[in-house]
């Protein structure tokens, strides 16, 4: 591996095929607008500096050449961001124009009087490299070798990582290139950052956490948060928790799991301009405090460190969600630089950014086969059913009908939910019958096989697309067990309305039924099972 600068060696004109999504993805980047992006494309591409073959390996070098970034070559194809020698202050190394809000943070906190980290002790690397074995291991054994031949220790080659050629080769290297990297560094030391309150027992920030969680008041949480920022602009952790707030506004993580509908797409997008302007004034004020040529840790362990920790990692996990995976891997090597113990999971979010993987929630590496092999397991539960229970019904001789377990998981459903059904329709209804919260039940029979993301996610595609509330989605399996009943907001849903929606996404779908990720609904399995045993078969004693 090698750091390397962008090659002027000419090449064969680059595809006409990719253009536009390399042109994209420097917008995205630089923010100079799509226009120009592609002309700096296109003539790039003329002059022959491109890769030949723009697949994901060469958009993403061919991103680092148009934005003259130097790089290390993980494999002949996969390239990343070399290791900080010293830190770089990440409000000028990252590319595009700051916030106003950030130029305005940081004049305000010089305003303010500087506020300067001090030097604490030394951080050995042995403090991070004793936590893996595999890696202790090889030191050990390579210094014993060395030393008996009257030879310096020296690290070993990719070869010698007993690792088949490919893309499994490149992803361990580049898990272990680090922490080369931190051994070469030795021993730095540590610092502390600056207090803006010194000596002062309660913090204003604990004192508007308190109420929020009292009184639930998000607004005014906010608000609270605004003012403190004003009384002290060099409050790092105020910056990043109004980050923080309008990062969870993107996510959709407030409000009731019923009713709430979320933040539109156009939310959304202001959502996350307000989290990077906010992230990137919690950073900015933090690296004011640091000296001009920091060379140094700033470990977790240290409570004065982590409102900046918080600050770069939130960073972080804004870029990522705007699709800026160039500059997300940068935040996150600095991250894992000032801290390299590591505490916020730097190292799982890179393997992602650096593959160009969108932002998701409950993102997850399982694939389809694994999913399918865990519904099941569960599915092949043990049913010990209650003679005269509404599940006899779905555990006769003859298979039952679509009709028939659509029928008994609404009236389960409504039961469990404390809903009202008429007998007929689709939906259960939470509440007044006429006024209250319509829930469309919809329900699949397993039939002895699990369902696939694409099954399911035609499901929610097709289920009552003029429907205002909520959705139940149910697997039930042979023998009467409820598989999997999850229950999303219409929110939740609105993103599998889309036909072209990437398998991938559909994956993490069912992925969430599995998991009962609250970001796409509430697992409900349970309580629906313990209904089927609870209600008697008699169509009488509907709810």
């Amino acid at each position: 591996m090698s750091t390397t600068s962008p090659s002027a060696e000419p090449r064969r004109r680059v595809q006409r095929t990719q253009p536009t999504r390399l042109a994209r993805l420097l917008d995205a980047e630089m923010q100079i607008g799509y226009q120009k992006a592609l002309q700096e494309v296109t003539s790039a591409g003329a002059a022959g500096r491109l890769p030949d073959r723009l697949d994901h390996h060469g958009l993403d070098l061919a991103l680092r050449i148009l934005m003259q970034q130097d790089y290390v070559m993980w494999s002949p194809l996969t390239a990343g961001h070399p290791w900080p020698d010293v830190y770089q202050p990440l409000m000028h190394a990252l590319p595009g124009t700051r916030s106003k809000r950030a130029r305005e943070a940081l004049e305000k906190a010089h305003l303010a009087g500087a506020l300067e980290a001090t030097e604490d002790g030394d951080f050995h690397p042995d403090e991070v490299l004793h936590n893996y074995e595999d890696y202790a291991d090889d030191e050990d054994v390579l210094d014993t070798e060395t030393e008996a031949a009257g030879e310096d220790p020296e690290a070993p080659d990719d070869e010698d990582l007993d690792i088949a050629p490919g893309p499994q080769k490149d992803a361990e290297i580049a898990a272990r290139w680090w922490l080369d990297q931190l051994a070469e560094d030795g021993v730095l030391p540590r610092y502390r950052m600056p207090d803006p309150y010194p000596g002062r027992a309660e913090l204003p920030l604990d004192a508007a956490l308190d109420t929020m969680r009292a009184t639930g008041d998000v607004d005014g949480y906010e608000d609270e948060l605004r003012r403190i920022v004003a009384a002290e602009p060099r409050d790092i952790d105020a910056h990043a928790h109004l980050g923080s707030l309008a990062l969870q506004r993107h996510d959709g993580d407030f409000g009731d799991l019923i009713s709430w509908v979320g933040p539109t797409a156009a939310e959304r997008r202001r959502h996350l301009k307000e989290a990077l302007a906010w992230y990137e004034a919690a950073v900015a004020v933090g690296e004011a405090s640091l000296p001009m040529i920091f060379h140094g840790r700033l470990p977790w362990s240290e409570t004065d460190n982590r409102p900046f920790l918080r600050a770069v990692h939130g960073l972080a996990l804004t870029l990522w969600r705007l699709g800026r995976f160039n500059s997300a891997e940068r935040v996150l090597l600095t991250l894992l630089y000032l801290n390299p113990n590591d505490n916020q999971g730097a190292r799982e979010l890179l393997p992602d950014v650096r593959a160009h993987r969108r932002w998701h929630p409950g993102i997850t590496e399982t694939d389809d086969q694994r999913i399918r092999n865990d519904v099941l397991i569960v599915a092949r539960r043990p049913v010990h059913t209650r003679p005269g229970s509404i599940r006899t019904l779905l555990t006769g001789a003859e298979p039952p009908t679509p009709e028939m377990v659509a029928d008994v998981v609404r009236r389960a459903a409504a039961q469990a939910l404390g809903a009202t059904w008429d007998g007929r329709s689709s939906h259960i209804v939470i509440g007044h019958p006429r006024t209250g919260i319509k829930v469309t039940i919809v329900a699949r029979h397993q039939r002895g096989h699990s369902l696939t993301p694409d099954e399911y996610w035609w499901d929610a595609h097709h289920a009552d697309a003029g429907m205002e509330g909520p959705v139940l989605l149910a697997l039930v399996a042979d023998r009467g067990y409820i598989a999997l009943a999850q229950l999303l907001r219409a929110d939740q849903l609105a993103a599998y309305r889309t036909a072209d929606l990437p398998r991938r996404e559909r994956t993490a779908f069912t992925t969430t039924f599995i998991h009962g990720d609250t970001h796409y609904g509430t697992d409900i399995t349970r309580m629906i099972n313990n209904t089927l045993d609870d209600l008697p078969a008699q169509p009488g004693s509907w709810h």
